[in-house]
C-alpha cells in the first residue's frame, strides 16, 4: 500500500476532529432503505413544497451537512438528522399564521421533545439531536412565522420564542449543559436563541461566505465557519468535559488555525492538526458549536440558496 496523499491525510485529520465535534453517536444498524442525501452542496428544495415542508427539507439539510464535514460519514448519524424531519415539519405547520406567544413556545417545546424521545426510540441517542432541536428548531419556527423575510427577522422571531417560558421544558440542572451553564455562567444554547443567535449572524455566517467569496470549496467554508464559533463560543459541552482551561485552550487553537489562513491553507492545516490532537488528548468535543453551525448552514440554504 503506498503512501497516503497530503490531501487524504487531511481528509482523515477531518473526519477524526468532526467526530469530537459532535457528540458521540450510539452504534447501531441503518435500515438499508436509508438514502443518503447529497452532503457537500447547498441543497435545493422545490418551491413547489408546502413551506413547511421546504423548512424541514432544509433544516435536516444543514444539521446533515453538519454531522459529514468528512468524506466517510457516519451512516447512524445521518439516519439520526433524518429522524429530525418529522419535528421539524410539525414546528413550522405550528408556527405558520401564529402569534409568538407562550402557547406557541410550549407546543413547540412538546414537539421538540417528542422528536428527541423518537430518536432514543430509534437508537440513535438523543445528545448530538438535542442541540439542533432547540436551535435549528426555533429558527424553523421563526422562518414560518415570518414567511422567510430574512434572516435577521427569523432570528429575531427565534428570540422572541425563546424567552418566553415553557412549563414542560425539564429544569436545567437534568442535562449536562444546562450544568455547565449554570456552574460557569456562560448563556450557553439558551442564551444564543434567546439574544438572536449573534454568533450565528456575526460570527459563522460572515466566516462561511468570507472563505466562499474567497475560492474555497464549500467543505472548507464550512470548516471555517465551524472554526470561527470555536474559536469564539463559550461551548457548553467543552466546559463540560474540559473546564475553563479546555476552552480556552480549543478557542486559542482555533484562532490559531484561522490567523494562518483558514482551514483550505497548508500553514492552517497544520493548525488544524494542533487543534485535533488537543482535542483528541484530552476528549473533548464541542457539541455547541456543531449546533450553531447547522443553524447558521440552515439559514444560509434558506435565504443565501434561493
Amino acid at each position: 500500500m503506498g503512501t497516503p496523499t497530503s490531501s487524504a491525510r487531511s481528509a482523515v485529520r477531518g473526519r477524526s476532529i468532526m467526530k469530537r465535534l459532535r457528540p458521540d453517536a450510539a452504534r447501531g444498524t441503518v435500515p438499508t432503505s436509508h438514502e443518503r442525501p447529497v452532503l457537500h452542496t447547498v441543497p435545493h428544495s422545490s418551491p413547489d413544497r408546502p413551506l413547511p415542508l421546504r423548512l424541514a427539507d432544509l433544516a435536516v439539510a444543514a444539521c446533515t451537512a453538519q454531522t459529514v464535514l468528512a468524506p466517510k460519514p457516519d451512516p447512524l448519524a445521518l439516519h439520526a438528522a433524518e429522524l429530525l424531519h418529522a419535528p421539524f415539519t410539525s414546528m413550522a405547520e405550528a408556527a405558520m399564521g401564529r402569534p409568538l406567544d407562550r402557547r406557541l413556545r410550549e407546543q413547540l417545546g412538546r414537539l421538540g421533545r417528542a422528536g428527541e424521545q423518537r430518536a432514543l426510540e430509534a437508537g440513535t441517542g438523543a445528545p448530538g439531536k438535542r442541540g439542533a432541536l432547540w436551535s435549528v428548531g426555533l429558527l424553523v419556527a421563526g422562518a414560518a412565522a415570518t414567511n422567510c423575510r430574512s434572516d435577521v427577522e427569523t432570528c429575531e422571531a427565534a428570540a422572541t420564542l425563546a424567552r418566553l417560558p415553557d412549563g414542560g421544558a425539564p429544569a436545567a440542572s437534568r442535562s449536562p449543559g444546562g450544568r455547565a451553564r449554570q456552574y460557569y455562567g456562560v448563556p450557553g444554547a439558551v442564551g444564543q436563541a434567546r439574544s438572536g443567535f449573534p454568533n450565528v449572524l456575526g460570527v459563522a455566517l460572515p466566516a462561511l461566505r468570507q472563505s466562499r467569496a474567497a475560492g474555497a470549496s464549500e467543505v472548507t467554508a464550512r470548516m471555517d465557519a465551524l472554526l470561527a464559533l470555536l474559536s469564539t463560543l463559550d461551548d457548553t459541552t467543552l466546559l463540560q468535559r474540559g473546564g475553563s482551561q479546555g476552552l480556552l485552550s480549543v478557542q486559542m487553537d482555533a484562532r490559531d488555525v484561522l490567523s494562518s489562513g483558514g482551514f483550505g491553507t497548508a500553514r492552517g492545516r497544520k493548525a488544524f492538526v494542533r487543534l485535533d490532537a488537543r482535542m483528541t488528548r484530552n476528549g473533548l468535543t464541542a457539541g455547541g458549536s456543531a449546533a450553531l453551525l447547522s443553524a447558521a448552514l440552515f439559514l444560509d440554504f434558506l435565504f443565501e440558496g434561493r
